[in-house]
């Protein structure tokens, strides 16, 4: 069988894309209500879709409830579309049970109605490497996660090549940026916002590539309008690597506060993860941050004339949106410490 990754990408069609619906599954979270906006800020029409059917804070969007483990109803309200953007996050400790039943409802409602399926993907899969991720790093996993993700990628990729469904996958790295919840974003800009230690994992002076948040959301938008490929792997640009110290030192230098970095082994976590489950389960990531974290988007970018936000606008971004969100909550009582090892992804 054909190896669909290595599928011949074809020129991209002009900028306004194609007519007829996008469907946004897992519109109210941090990348699908981002893509929604892009969406329909080039025009098109799109329908954001979450299971209570929510406003997602953009206007003139179409609202419509629908459980993304159900097939027929993905379908049902995916009927006239041209894209199908999976954005749906589960929760961490559930992704084994819901990851795979919600990806192939997507997969039916998808090749139901004749729509490309547009995927928000992560780098897991690829496990540990030496240098900068492209879209032809082989797949070896090295965590649980990591293999669950592989095998799901493999899933819409073989779906594609047997015929009956256009397949984009987006990749991105780890996560930052409004609204994001991950290792990154969970450890590092809300410390340096209050003048607090930043807790990293692993090495902080290893090659790093963050991924802000809009940047992957434009990807996936750009890709339901524009990708052509019958089956395709795309990487999120991104600016040159910094490095864990580096994104930090900008965060504090932006807040105004004194950068002070408590590292972390995978080995130190282990042990803490005796009185703290979710540090166990952050015991097998680290090994990302022990190594060069590095993803390379040339592709898209030469191909869609992608931009990547720089490091220092994207701090500033998410500074921001911390201190609105502070300014409108209500002083809390007693002040409850994040968490050393937040949930990945957006």
């Amino acid at each position: 069988m054909t190896d669909v990754r290595q599928t011949p990408l074809r020129p991209a069609p002009p900028e306004d894309g194609p007519s007829g619906v996008h469907v946004v599954v897992g519109a109210g979270g941090a990348v699908g209500r981002l893509v929604v906006g892009h969406l329909h800020a080039a025009g098109v029409r799109v329908r954001a879709v979450t299971r209570d059917g929510r406003d997602v804070g953009t206007p003139g969007v179409e609202a419509v409830a629908a459980d993304a483990r159900d097939g027929a109803a993905l379908a049902a309200v995916s009927r006239g579309a041209v894209a199908v953007h999976h954005c749906v996050m589960p929760e961490f400790s559930r992704w084994t049970e819901e990851f795979p039943v919600v990806t192939d409802a997507l997969v039916h409602a998808a090749r139901a109605v004749g729509a490309r399926l547009v995927y928000a993907d992560d780098t897991w899969m690829y496990g540990r490497v030496d240098g900068a991720m492209t879209e032809d790093t082989p797949w070896r996993p090295v965590s649980a996660r990591g293999v669950l993700r592989a095998w799901l990628a493999e899933r819409l990729l073989h779906a594609a090549a047997d015929g009956g469904l256009r397949v984009s996958i987006a990749r991105a790295g780890e996560l930052y940026g409004p609204g994001v919840r991950s290792v990154i974003a969970g450890n590092v800009f809300g410390a340096a916002r209050r003048g607090r230690p930043v807790h990293w994992l692993g090495d902080p002076d290893q090659p790093l590539t963050p991924t802000f948040v809009d940047d992957f959301a434009r990807t996936v938008a750009v890709l339901g309008m524009r990708d052509t490929s019958d089956a395709a792997v795309w990487h999120v640009p991104h600016p040159r690597p910094t490095s864990g110290r580096a994104l930090a030192a900008e965060a504090c230098r932006q807040a105004g506060t004194r950068l002070l970095l408590l590292r972390y082994s995978a080995v130190q976590l282990r042990v803490l993860g005796r009185l703290v489950p979710l540090a166990r389960e952050g015991a097998e990531l680290v090994y990302q941050f022990e190594q060069p974290f590095e993803v390379d988007g040339g592709r898209a970018a030469r191909a869609f004339g992608l931009p990547a936000t720089p490091y220092e606008d994207g701090v500033r971004r998410t500074l921001a949106a911390l201190s609105a969100a502070a300014a409108g909550r209500r002083p809390a009582r007693r002040r409850v410490p994040a968490p050393l090892v937040p949930p990945p992804g957006g």
